[in-house]
């Protein structure tokens, strides 16, 4: 016994340094010496958190730490720090900080955490106030107009962000740094399965950020940041509950979230429901109407969504531990079925048709969602000596849907993902300071039914990164890399292809389509484990070259495996309306498919990014121009080939499928009855390149214009990358003064003429929206009252990044009306 306790304290002196309890206090003012009330001031590598009163005074007592690093954060300031080194004696720190012109929020999917300013790569942050007024019911909706992104639109009811172009498996999309672990990553009709009912801000991470977030990053992160797992004590209780109405899909939607605490403990729970019908839109959702489609209702775009979060933390000074348990329940339509799989005629019975969720699964394809999400959570600060802080995060989440076509239940889609991040953040050494850290992923996917376009697989990636950084002068450096390891291991699994060809193209055809032929083969595949070994390396600088100016350039060097999807697609996926054949199947130019699998590369890419920024005074700016030159790049394209349908009879080929093929090869997004084109992956040197620029004038206390726009040109060899966004440019008029606030916008999409081959072009339009909220406070409750107003021309819109362009415009005219109190 007298050993072990021996042994007890020899480890405890080893790892611990002497205690001192000292007071830190100060006052903290702006560059004309008035105080700044309400500024956050926290100590590094602690739960400790003050903020300063009317006169700018903080305090901090009993301080218990020897290395004692302070920042101090203000929205509307730029992000202040001293590091005080090892004291052992009351310290008095004033700030002096510098304002700036745009809300300065810190970046939490940044492994290093620094403020929008002073990030060395491209970053927008939505908070929560602007979050609110522009919230969508996808996630690819409600980021459209952030510069750089637009949205995969799938309908009103499903939509992923597309960042400088790249969507699916280049945009990785996590909550609170973690992988959502949906299945929106392997088709566009798959809804993101995160929620923005209760988030605190999203932040958008333009360009590659493998460093953290692996290669599935090599586009760009966009992480949701909410309060399911508290990180802070909070003695009492705080919350907001809003309602809100939208004429467009007749749709309500309540949310609630409330967090209270007493002591050390603090507890989380949040919750929202949504029911709209189907979107009216001006005109008919197809380019070439059938004569039974219904005028000014995109059919199949109802949802009804659940979802509630309950967490719980224990928070202490040397830090904190939570867990959260998520339950969604999501029934959407999916739009572009209706027609395409109903065979009863639209007679005079709908039009008196309700807008009820079951009876729109017997018109196309309903999508039934069920998730259940695990998420933990922890800090500890100063585990060890040389140790600031140690980071711990884990999620496991257990996925399914069900595609319901024409009331019966078709294909099943299962995802099983387990997500585990440990970061340790060191102290300075000669200046730099950083983080290292392990990361482990893996993910059991399963697709049953008509739609299992790819075969059951499983993923497994390791990983360790390091990122440093150090502060010279004016001028921030970081330094990063990582080393990644993905396996891939698919069940194997046999390949249908029907193919139409036509050997008499472009020439007169007698009645019997004598030219017509059906090449029509199975061939079985059994699939090899899968290895790659990804390194990215990246360097950059941020230098503040004059006091509120600023330039950053940032080279990185990444590499991305390829998805599971990108390698095993062999199907029909009836969502994109096209027949998929992935990388490691060798198909030559007439639709055969050898019997021997091809090689495939890892996605090597080169990207420049070079950032300059403004933000102080009465007018600012923020304007990024990139470049990224891609060896190997996967892509997907159209070859020109008709698949035929299981559904369909060979004698109605023989009479119709010559006239399908024509008529494909001049519309092959969306097909028809006769068959669906085939699209395959490939891989081949691209570039890409453009900018994204948003500027700001305050013409009065009360009066600021917004204006942006962005830019993006993708190349392939000698053709254009399919779905490339066009140009855009944007404005936006926004008052305020006490409670009142208002905006009013437009944004003007140019025509898309540069596309892919078998790809159509896509007609520009412009779009006008207002909004306006009056926040008025009763009995300690904040109220705000609150409408906006969404395609107020009411204008027919195609997105050219959807694959329904020709099928499912944007909604038309809406307006929203709620009230949201705050307590």
């Amino acid at each position: 016994m007298k050993m072990r306790s021996l042994l007890s304290l020899s480890i405890a002196g080893l790892l611990s340094a002497p205690v001192y309890a000292t007071t830190v206090t100060g006052k903290v003012t702006d560059t004309a010496g008035q105080p700044v009330a309400g500024a956050e001031v926290k100590i590094e590598g602690s739960r400790r958190v003050a903020y300063t009163d009317a006169n700018g005074i903080y305090r901090f007592d009993d301080v218990k730490q020897p290395h004692i690093h302070l920042h101090v954060y203000s929205s509307n300031y730029i992000h202040g720090d001293n590091d005080l080194g090892d004291v052992n004696t009351d310290q008095n720190v004033d700030f002096v900080l510098k304002p700036a012109s745009v809300e300065n929020i810190v970046v939490t999917a940044n492994a290093l955490q620094s403020s929008v300013l002073e990030s060395v790569t491209p970053v927008t942050v939505i908070g929560a106030e602007k979050l609110r007024k522009i919230e969508a019911p996808t996630l690819g909706e409600t980021l459209k107009n952030a510069p750089g992104v637009h949205s995969t639109y799938f309908g009103p009811v499903s939509s992923s962000p597309v960042i400088r172009g790249n969507d699916g498996p280049r945009v990785k999309i996590v909550q609170n740094g973690l992988d959502v672990s949906d299945v929106s990553r392997v088709g566009p009709d798959h809804n993101v399965a995160t929620t923005l009912s209760s988030a605190t801000q999203v932040e958008v991470l333009r360009g590659p950020a493998t460093l953290q977030y692996g290669s599935g990053a090599i586009g760009g992160v966009v992480n949701v940041v909410d309060k399911r797992i508290p990180q802070y004590q909070l003695d009492g209780v705080e919350g907001e509950a809003e309602t809100s109405y939208s004429t467009v899909n007749n749709g309500s939607y309540t949310r609630a979230d409330v967090t209270g605490g007493s002591g050390n403990i603090v507890w989380h729970v949040d919750g929202f429901y949504r029911d709209t019908d189907n979107a009216d839109i001006p005109g008919f959702a197809s380019i070439e109407p059938d004569e039974d489609e219904p005028n000014g209702v995109l059919e199949s775009s109802a949802m009804e969504t659940r979802n509630v979060v309950a967490g719980l933390s224990y928070v202490a000074e040397e830090g904190y531990f939570g867990f959260a348990v998520e339950q969604l329940d999501n029934k959407y339509g999916v739009p572009g079925h209706s027609h395409a799989h109903g065979e009863e005629e639209h007679d005079e019975e709908h039009e008196g048709e309700d807008h009820d969720l079951e009876e729109h699964a017997e018109e196309g394809v309903l999508l039934d969602v069920d998730m259940t999400r695990y998420q933990a959570a922890g800090e500890w600060h100063s585990p060890v000596r040389g140790l600031t802080n140690l980071k711990f995060a884990a999620a496991y989440t257990d996925y399914e849907h069900a595609e319901i076509e024409d009331g019966e239940p078709g294909t099943v889609f299962t995802n099983e993902s387990s997500d585990i991040r440990l970061s340790a953040y060191h102290e300075e050494v000669n200046g730099w300071h950083g983080v290292f850290g392990l990361l482990f992923n893996h993910s059991d996917y399963n697709a049953v039914g008509e739609e299992a376009f790819t075969p059951a697989n499983t993923t497994s990636s390791y990983a360790l990164y390091v990122i440093e950084q150090k502060k010279v002068g004016d001028v921030t450096f970081e330094l990063g890399g990582r080393l990644e390891r993905t396996t891939l291991d698919a069940d194997a699994s046999e390949v249908e292809l029907d193919v139409l060809h036509d050997e008499h193209e472009g020439e007169e055809h007698d009645e019997e389509h004598e030219g017509e032929e059906h090449e029509e083969h199975a061939v079985a595949f059994n699939f090899p484990d899968y290895d790659f070994t990804s390194l990215s390396l990246s360097a950059g600088a941020n230098w503040e070259y004059q006091e509120g100016h600023s330039i950053a350039v940032t080279l990185s060097r990444s590499e991305r495996a390829p998805s599971q999807q990108e390698l095993f697609s062999a199907g029909q996926h009836l969502a994109t309306q096209s027949y998929e054949v992935g990388l490691v199947f060798d198909m030559d130019e007439e639709g055969h498919i050898e019997e021997t699998l091809k090689g495939v590369k890892e996605e090597v890419s080169t990207n420049l990014d070079i950032t300059f920024r403004k933000f102080t005074g009465s007018w600012g700016y923020s304007a990024s121009f990139f470049y990224n030159q891609a060896d190997d790049y996967i892509f997907q394209t159209s070859t020109g080939l008709i698949a035929l349908s299981e559904h369909e009879e060979h004698d109605e080929h023989e009479e119709e499928g010559l006239e399908s093929e024509h008529e494909e090869h001049g519309h092959d997004e969306h097909g028809d009855e006769e068959g669906l084109p085939i699209y395959y992956f490939q891989q081949a040197d691209a570039d890409i390149w453009g900018f994204e620029a948003e500027t700001y004038v305050d013409l009065s206390d009360t009066l600021r214009l917004t204006v942006f726009g962005d830019y993006i040109r993708a190349e392939i060899e000698d053709d254009n990358l399919p779905r490339t966004p066009p140009m855009r440019f944007g404005s936006e008029l926004s008052y305020v003064n006490d409670g009142l606030s208002a905006d009013v916008g437009f944004t003007w999409y140019d025509d898309q003429n540069e596309v892919a081959s078998f790809e159509t072009a896509t007609d520009g339009y412009t779009l006008v929206n207002a909004s306006v909220q009056y926040e008025f406070g009763t009995q300690g409750i904040d109220w705000v009252v609150f409408a906006r107003g969404e395609n107020l021309t009411d204008e027919e819109a195609r997105v050219h990044t959807s694959f329904l362009k020709d099928q499912a415009p944007l909604p038309g005219r809406n307006f929203t009306m709620g009230v949201r109190a705050l307590f």
